[in-house]
């Protein structure tokens, strides 16, 4: 009997548990307006911490809503409703019921019959900051860069002519509804499709391994289909990009064909030089002075993408085809020798090459129940690049030809698991593997084969603490590269990010985080070959380089109130072994080569606000310190202090930009004192009805804009002062136009890489 009520008694604390592990709960608050009236009927949201949707409710008569069944974790409620500017919230329910706090809603303006929402929506969560682009900065972007761009995220810059986007600690990965998307693709993102953006500070999860993520997230797609066309041409220098794109939906299939052409004709990049060379003989020096310079180049692209998505899992493929051509490379110098060989001679060097690349990308996205997921992506690659140099100095005669073939595979998959105490689990699973095979004639002839592998394996753990959100994340990197005739170099080393994100109180946050990786040299300095540069140097690779050790360390202060975002940052950054240039004497030539003899430490330092002074204007504005140094074989250190102001000021259907960057004083771990001029801009936007039209100027006012690199060493020196076209003064205009047919469809990616990457190492 005594045993029966042990038993009856353990039975019932155990159901207890249970009921109380699998507890429903419920959330429930009260909307109302500005002047105290209840908001009826008004839309509610709740959604998950990664913005997926969970259920939707209205308000009822008096202003009040109730969400029933509510499982513990993070969310984001969000509320609107016709005439009102939307709000957000982000909270956290236990296993008991939630009231939230009461919401409300301010009027909006009404502008021929839309809602012109009058602030961004900026919620920080534990590892990332969800933004609700507001209408004007959606209606005056014609691309995924523009609309980043007219967000203004401190901390957050946006090349919009080369489609490059930098935070603190390096260029963000950017993504499409969690698929890795590239330049063409963002660059063909509709921003009316675009419902929100994740920046992810903290890459966790599927992002694990980028510096930083940007997930743009698009609204629920429909049947039907678009035709798109677009294209920027220059002004001041001839040069042009052209794209044309077709989409059509079925159920849940979607087909979206892509082709696009772009080329450039100049001047060229003309570079002065002075070079002293350091033979034991006697020094020599030599000026070259360009008086002659032309540069031609070409692109295509086509593509096919299909895309099949439910709510359990998303599978797409991607066909494409990328062909570039450099078919002219031109210049022309005269070359002064003082010392042993003074004189005046005639040089004359020309290059030409060739790439073609097809591809293949297959993506799995599927959901294992309602709190895992399993990601699972592979890319394909072939690249037959062709590459010619020509070099004529009086009787001097250099030819190259080199032909390669490069075949690139790379495979990840990444499974996440959300546990039950506001915590998650990952592992991540990646593998990069390029095979290069080279034969060079010419001056040198000889067939290269070399082949490079990184393969990463992590595990993360991720718990939030009250304020407190943390992140480990462990693992193991296997670096190995064999050229053929030598030993594989194979470096296996442990991996860490540690992240931590406390919120001090509403507005305010401070994030700690500490890395430490490594990376193979780039596979083009691994070549065992030698490329004759002129009559007094020659390029050559090197197949003894080690593997670079990087260790990175940040604090960053974030403050968001009203109409001001502020990110305060310090950084550091150190890599052991990093690549250098190596010069040195042999013989009757200076060689051109790597080392990985050396350290490279940056300390940084940067202040970014972004303002909203009127509703219509907003200013960002960016200030920084950096400290370089590298010690080793060669020591060498620069102070630098920078910064950039942004505005946008929008009006109608107009958007007026002004934007400016200042002078850089930097120090290069290739490794070199480079010099670059400020540069600064504005354009003019009208869009309306399916049509964009953009028309901007660079560097107005300059005339002789110069970019200077230098550097002394022991066996050589150079100073080289460059001008092309491109630096001084240009303009362009830029028009698109979208057509839509049957439903409105979300505008498809075009995600074609037209980076044609070669290991043929070249003498420029």
């Amino acid at each position: 009997m005594k045993s029966f009520k042990i038993k009856g008694i353990i039975f019932f604390l155990f159901s207890l548990c249970t009921y109380t592990m699998v507890a429903q709960n419920i959330v429930k608050g009260t909307v109302r307006s500005e002047n105290g009236r209840e908001v009826v009927y008004a839309s509610v949201r709740l959604l998950r911490s990664d913005s997926t949707f969970v259920q939707g409710t209205m308000t009822d008569s008096i202003g009040n809503y109730r969400l029933q069944d509510v499982a513990a974790g993070d969310y984001l409620l969000s509320v609107s409703s016709m005439g009102y500017t939307p709000q957000w919230h982000a909270f956290m329910v236990e296993n008991q019921d939630k009231e939230l706090p009461l919401f409300t809603l301010k009027e909006s303006s009404m502008m021929l019959g839309e809602v012109e929402v009058k602030g961004s929506s900026f919620i920080r969560q534990k590892d990332r900051v969800l933004i609700i682009p507001e209408e004007q900065q959606v209606k005056h972007a014609s691309t995924g860069y523009d609309l980043l761009y007219n967000l203004m995220i401190p901390g957050v810059s946006v090349d919009l002519r080369k489609g490059v986007v930098n935070t603190l600690l390096g260029e963000a990965t950017l993504y499409i509804n969690g698929q890795k998307a590239d330049y063409r693709e963002v660059r063909a993102l509709r921003p009316k499709d675009v419902e929100k953006i994740e920046y992810f500070e903290m890459p966790t999860g599927k992002y694990v391994g980028d510096k930083t993520s940007i997930n743009y997230i698009l609204k629920e797609k429909h049947t039907g289909g678009y035709v798109s066309l677009d294209g920027i041409q220059n002004i001041g220098y001839l040069g042009g990009d052209y794209n044309a794109n077709l989409k059509i939906m079925h159920k849940n299939t979607s087909y979206t064909l892509f082709a696009g052409h772009s080329m450039e004709r100049n001047g060229g990049v003309r570079t002065d030089k002075e070079d002293t060379f350091y033979f034991p003989e006697g020094e020599i020096n030599r000026t070259t002075c360009v008086d002659d310079a032309r540069l031609k180049k070409n692109s295509q692209y086509m593509q096919l993408n299909i895309n099949n998505s439910n709510d359990k899992r998303v599978l797409a493929g991607k066909l494409s085809f990328v062909r570039q051509d450099m078919p002219e490379n031109y210049s022309s110098s005269v070359l002064s020798y003082s010392g042993a060989s003074a004189g005046n001679v005639r040089s004359v060097n020309e290059i030409y090459q060739t790439g073609l690349k097809p591809s293949l990308n297959l993506y799995g996205g599927f959901q294992l129940g309602k709190t895992q997921y399993l990601d699972v992506n592979l890319t394909t690659t072939y690249t037959n690049n062709d590459y010619i140099r020509k070099y004529n100095e009086d009787s001097y005669h250099s030819y190259t030809k080199a032909n390669e073939e490069l075949y690139n595979i790379d495979f990840s998959a990444d499974y996440n698991i959300q546990l039950k105490h506001d915590n998650s689990f990952g592992l991540n699973f990646s593998h990069l593997h390029l095979v290069s095979s080279s034969k060079y004639q010419g001056d040198f002839s000889k067939w290269s084969h070399l082949w490079t592998s990184e393969t990463l394996f992590m595990g993360q753990y991720n718990q939030n603490i009250g304020k407190v959100y943390l992140s480990l994340q462990f693992g193991g990197d296997l670096l190995q590269y064999r050229l053929h005739g030598n030993d594989a170099e194979r470096y296996l080393s442990p991996h860490a990010n540690i992240l931590l994100n406390y919120q001090i109180k509403s507005g305010h946050s401070l994030m700690y985080g500490l890395n430490t990786g490594n990376s193979n040299p780039p596979i083009e300095w691994l070549a065992d070959v030698d490329q004759r540069i002129d009559s007094l140097s020659v390029k050559r690779g090197n197949p003894y380089l080690d593997k670079s050790d990087y260790y990175i360390s940040y604090l960053v202060y974030a403050f968001q109130k009203r109409k001001i975002n502020m990110q305060v940052s310090a950084y550091y950054f150190g890599a052991v072994n990093s690549t250098f240039s190596d010069y040195y004497i042999e013989g009757n030539k200076l060689v051109d080569s790597f080392h990985t003899d050396g350290n490279f430490h940056q300390l940084r330092g940067g202040v970014s606000l972004t303002y909203k002074l009127l509703s219509n204007l907003h200013v960002r504005l960016s200030g920084f310190y950096r400290y370089n140094k590298i010690s080793g074989k060669i020591e060498m250190k620069r102070n630098e202090w920078g910064g950039s102001a942004d505005v946008n000021y929008y009006w109608k259907d107009f958007i007026f930009n002004v934007h400016g960057k200042s002078t850089g004083r930097t120090l290069e771990n290739n490794p070199a004192f480079i010099n670059t001029p400020a540069i600064y801009g504005a354009f003019v936007r009208w869009n309306y009805n399916g049509w964009m039209i953009e028309v901007g100027t660079d560097n107005t006012f300059s005339r002789r804009n110069r970019n200077v690199m230098y550097l002394h060493t022991d066996a050589y020196r150079f100073h080289n002062v460059s001008y092309s076209e491109v630096y001084q003064k240009t303009g362009y205009i830029k028009v698109a136009y979208t057509f839509d047919f049957g439903k409105k469809t979300s505008k498809d990616q075009r995600d074609v890489n037209t980076t044609i990457n070669s290991a043929i190492l070249k003498a420029e």
